[in-house]
């Protein structure tokens, strides 16, 4: 029946969040760039294809950073004849677009690993370039860190995407400087493409972890259950609401849109029905920023619309989603 007022304030708040969420942008391109420029002179130092897989990694990483700059831009732009809902999905293509990269990624460190593993080499320098991939780890686990805190504060899809995705890198470069290591202490060039083959493995989990969850978003995934509770308890707490039902909720992005049936008193006008209405999304806007919400009034009926149904309640078999308990 209504959506979020437009007021001075609820504008500041949206350009804030858009330049917090454009700053995490450009410090992720600028951290990953400088991740890959450490790892690209260690494996020019050693010779070393896990080494290459590692930077290989973070090549994607940058790639990543440049498209989520785009994307954090489009959804930030309001909504439009063509667009009513806004951009906001924006981002979840950029979470797509990830998910491809790495993916890629994969298969060109197989394709040198295998090449590697065939016609085995010697490393070389392999202190030095050890140290710069311990350079680059702490650098990425600085990045993920702040990544995941600025995601999960501005509620960006992207943002979290990116942090997953370097939170493997971080695990990636940890497991290649073992490798390594290894290589050093047996002398067992081969060991070098072995482990490349077992990153490779590892992003490709981490690809399809990251592909799987933007698509499920893609295809309105309903808001978390406890965003849920807050709308269902705004509509058990008020006075006016006799009986609700057919809850259905989404997000698009950062953005979140409700709408459910509400039954009222048939002998109240129309204007008090609209009164009940506006009063329970005043209760869920102040719980819940950037949600539209839309409640159908109906009248109460004994026997036909007077049981309240929760989405559990009306879909009991419904799986539990990993993106309700993703760390």
């Amino acid at each position: 029946m209504t959506t979020p007022t437009s007021d001075d304030s609820t504008l500041a708040k949206v350009d804030a969040a858009h330049g917090a969420r454009s700053l995490a942008a450009r410090i992720s391109l600028a951290g990953a760039a400088a991740v890959v420029a450490l790892k690209v002179v260690a494996w020019v130092l050693t010779g070393s294809v896990s080494f290459l897989s590692d930077a290989a990694e973070s090549f994607v990483n940058v790639a990543s950073a440049l498209t989520l700059i785009a994307a954090v831009r489009v959804a930030a732009r309001p909504p439009d004849y063509d667009h009513p809902y806004g951009h906001q999905k924006a981002e979840l293509l950029s979470s797509v677009f990830e998910g491809a990269m790495i993916l890629v990624a994969a298969g060109a460190i197989l394709w040198s690993a295998a090449t590697r593993l065939l016609q085995p080499a010697p490393l070389e320098q392999v202190g030095t370039g050890m140290l710069f991939i311990a350079a680059a780890t702490i650098l990425n686990v600085l990045l993920v860190a702040y990544l995941k805190r600025a995601g999960r504060r501005l509620r960006s899809p992207a943002l979290m995407a990116n942090a997953r995705h370097l939170r493997t890198d971080v695990w990636t470069s940890i497991g290649v400087l073992a490798g390594v290591g290894l290589v050093v202490a047996t002398g067992w060039d081969r060991l070098d493409p072995l482990v490349a083959i077992v990153v490779a493995a590892n992003i490709v989990r981490e690809g399809v972890s990251v592909l799987t969850t933007s698509v499920s978003h893609l295809l309105d995934e309903r808001l978390p259950d406890d965003e849920e509770r807050v709308i269902l308890e705004a509509l058990e707490a008020h006075p006016g609401v006799l009986g609700y039902h057919r809850l259905r909720t989404r997000s698009a992005g950062r953005a979140r849109f409700a709408e459910v049936d509400v039954f009222v008193d048939p002998d109240i006008s129309v204007r008090d029905a609209h009164e009940v209405a506006q009063a329970v999304e005043a209760e869920v806007h102040d719980a819940l920023d950037e949600i539209i919400t839309t409640l159908h009034v109906e009248p109460y009926e004994a026997g036909l619309r007077d049981v309240s149904r929760t989405p559990r309640e009306e879909y009991p078999s419904g799986p539990s989603r990993a993106s309700d308990t993703e760390s």
